[in-house]
């Protein structure tokens, strides 16, 4: 039986210099997700318990877990409990193999409550969420917090290629602003990440021209969908930009950035979509043609159910 260690840090909840391994030799499961990348971020509400729980394991692993606040207790062989501090921000939460010393980094976001009869939060506008769930789905409640974003946390990883920044509405405001984010997004975009890059292309990350939106925000950009998934921090607009400059890239090689290159971002997406480790992302798959002011992107979310369209 491995020997399991509980530990208490006091190391800085900055994100902190990571093994370049992406993938672990072992994956963690949380909520209803399964983890198996050196770092995610995990949005929590204050108090709030969660388990963890090492599973794919070598037999000669043994584990450590260390939090930066509070202490994880021991539930069985290589699960753990942890409970969220009641103050907002980010903490750790490390759990180590040996011998390898390889590290798993959550970055436990504690959020900010919110009463959805409000429109603001701290100041930043929110705008009205719809009361009744889209035919009674509960993944069409209203956010019951935010994620506070500051010019200091920004930068935090959410997972090995995204950040927490790239998620928040584009409105205009100061800081902090506010934004909805799901984990089970952050896992659907690293393996989509992962499959382009298996296609050839040397990216870093993919561009999310629209994470998270507030319902203020959408009803200003003149989105008549009251119940995007946007609004509900599962969904994104994203594109493959190797060169940066803020366009799709040309993937099929015409010379032009068109509906077909988003196509051609879609069908890898699609080919992933056919693998049965793939059922727990399933959501909407959207491919949009360029416009005067922006270029062709796909739309991915994780509502739970398959739904795909074309906006050329």
């Amino acid at each position: 039986m491995p020997i399991v260690m509980l530990t208490l840090t006091t190391t800085s909840v900055r994100a902190e210099k990571l093994s370049s391994v992406e993938k672990m030799n072992f994956s963690v499961q949380f909520k209803d997700d399964l983890n198996p990348y050196h770092t995610l971020g995990i949005f929590l509400m204050p108090g709030e318990n969660i388990e963890f729980e090492c599973v794919f394991t070598d037999p000669k692993s043994t584990f450590t877990i260390a939090a930066s606040m509070g202490t994880p207790k021991l539930i069985s062989k290589e699960q753990w409990t942890w409970k969220a501090p009641q103050a907002k921000g980010m903490y750790s939460v490390t759990i180590t193999e040996k011998p390898s010393q390889h590290r798993m980094v959550f970055h436990a976001f504690v959020m900010v409550p919110f009463q959805s009869k409000n429109s603001k939060l701290n100041g930043y506008r929110i705008g009205q969420y719809q009361q009744k769930p889209l035919k009674n789905n509960p993944v069409y409640a209203p956010p019951r917090a935010f994620i506070e974003v500051t010019k200091q946390n920004q930068h935090e990883l959410v997972s090995p290629h995204f950040t927490l920044g790239q998620f928040v509405s584009k409105q205009p405001s100061g800081y902090p602003k506010y934004v909805a984010l799901r984990e089970r997004l952050l896992l659907k975009l690293e393996m989509i990440l992962e499959a382009v890059q298996e296609s050839g292309k040397n990216v870093k990350t993919l561009h999310v021209m629209s994470g998270f939106r507030t319902p203020f925000y959408n009803k200003a950009i003149g989105n008549p969908t009251q119940y995007s998934r946007h609004l509900y921090g599962d969904a994104a607009d994203i594109f493959v930009d190797q060169d940066q400059n803020n366009m799709m890239d040309d993937l099929d090689h015409d010379g032009k950035t068109t509906l077909v290159d988003a196509q051609k971002f879609a069908n890898i997406i699609i080919d992933k979509s056919k693998e049965a480790w793939y059922r727990p992302f399933i959501g909407g798959l959207g491919v949009y043609g360029p416009r005067s002011h922006r270029g062709p992107f796909v739309h991915v979310d994780v509502r739970g159910t398959p739904a795909r369209w074309s906006n050329p």
